[in-house]
């Protein structure tokens, strides 16, 4: 869905007033039914956007609080910055870890992926940025 249609589709929808607790970022999936909600405590929920209810199980990190999430151009992972400074990745349908990178020293202040979904780039408040190779899960060097 491109981003115009993904607009339409939006607009047409009725507006719901949703409450989530300790919300730290929202993502809209591809499919521009869907949104992902992530709250400080780690815990994600994937939300129907037409009925405002839960769909599937929630996701929870059950040992670092999140802070940031990013959606992969292919809409199948998501990966999020947490506390402790770790970058998780996480299936979109199954909701599970599929990988855990570490390297920074403090809190993960946002995540980013590359047009092509071959890398993802994290910045710290440690005051650097890491560009990591999802498939090897290396930091390239810079």
């Amino acid at each position: 869905m491109d981003v115009l249609t993904m607009h339409d589709s939006l607009a047409t929808m009725p507006f719901r007033k949703t409450k989530v607790d300790g919300l730290m970022d929202i993502l809209c999936l591809p499919d521009g039914k869907r949104i992902i909600a992530v709250s400080w405590d780690g815990s994600f929920r994937v939300r129907d956007m037409e009925t405002g209810t839960q769909a599937g199980e929630e996701w929870e990190d059950k040992d670092r609080e999140v802070g940031t999430i990013a959606l992969s151009p292919d809409g199948k992972k998501v990966a999020s910055g947490g506390m402790d400074g770790a970058v998780k990745l996480w299936s979109v349908d199954t909701g599970k870890v599929i990988k855990t990178w570490t390297g920074h020293t403090k809190r993960v202040r946002s995540v980013r992926w590359s047009p092509d979904g071959g890398r993802v780039v994290s910045g710290s408040y440690d005051g650097t940025f890491r560009v990591w190779d999802v498939e090897s899960g290396k930091t390239i060097p810079m």
